[in-house]
């Protein structure tokens, strides 16, 4: 299994130069535009090396992972005096002020692997990884037992706000229930205009999310559950995208198919 490294800027020209240049020295690359993304699969993924653009990945890693900073490295465009400051707050964060040479981001990523032992994916790694990449704010995947729908796995989520949810009456009013009920997806691109579950307008509204997609995993004819997301934005959910929704549901159904129990949520997303 390869080194995995996440990769945090808001310009995608630098995030795809960073992407090929890891990827030819061993690594696999996550790549996302901003922090909330970003920490969405900090919570859940242990990367074995991060390029950030800014200190706000260093705060969470140094209260919740300290001993992964020095698998960190900073790339900025702050001013010198800034960059100073944050070399005296962060002695075990490597920072280089952009625009960086290639050089330095190569004998960071060679570091930050030489003593890792090589990772092992956990279930539920993949769904989590493509839906952040693909967009989504928050996702989880649910199995069905009767008429009951459980929790599996889910990112993206405040602590205990995915599970508190859950179980679920596959007859309740909700688009996950829907898309289980119907065996079919359930494509909201835009929640303000949808009036079909008003009893979720105020959590729609608290959690700031704009657009929700439901995709149920279907194996014989049979429903046996379903992954959901949220995304901050409306979405359009062209064939290409939904294509894409449905693709990465896939890769979840082994959880499902596995009967695996719900898993803790203690330490969900943001």
């Amino acid at each position: 299994m390869k080194p995995l490294a996440l990769v945090i800027d808001h310009d995608a020209g630098t995030r795809k130069l960073l992407d090929v240049l890891l990827t030819r020295f061993g690594y696999e690359v996550d790549r996302v535009a901003d922090s909330v993304s970003a920490l969405a699969l900090l919570e859940r993924i242990d990367y074995d090396f991060m390029l950030s653009e800014n200190e706000q990945v260093a705060l969470w890693v140094a209260t919740n992972r300290p001993d992964a900073l020095r698998r960190l490295m900073i790339l900025s465009s702050a001013t010198e005096l800034q960059l100073e400051r944050m070399k005296r707050d962060w002695q075990n964060v490597r920072i280089v002020r952009k625009p960086f040479e290639l050089a330095d981001v190569i004998e960071a990523s060679r570091e930050a692997a030489s003593d890792r032992p090589q990772r092992e994916p956990q279930p539920g790694e993949s769904f989590w990884r493509h839906s952040v990449a693909n967009g989504a704010k928050s996702g989880l995947v649910a199995r069905c037992a009767g008429d009951t729908i459980l929790l599996v796995t889910q990112f993206g989520y405040r602590p205990g706000a995915a599970d508190a949810w859950f179980p679920l009456s596959v007859n309740e009013p909700y688009p996950l229930c829907t898309g289980i009920r119907q065996g079919q997806p359930v494509w909201l691109a835009s929640i303000a205009s949808e009036p079909e579950y008003p009893l979720l307008a105020a959590t729609f509204a608290a959690n700031q999310t704009r657009a929700l997609a439901v995709a149920p995993l279907i194996r014989d004819g049979i429903v046996i559950g379903a992954a959901g997301w949220t995304f901050r934005d409306s979405q359009r959910f062209t064939e290409t995208e939904k294509r894409t929704w449905l693709a990465i549901a896939e890769t979840a159904a082994a959880l499902v198919e596995d009967g695996r129990p719900a898993e803790s949520t203690s330490q969900a997303g943001a």
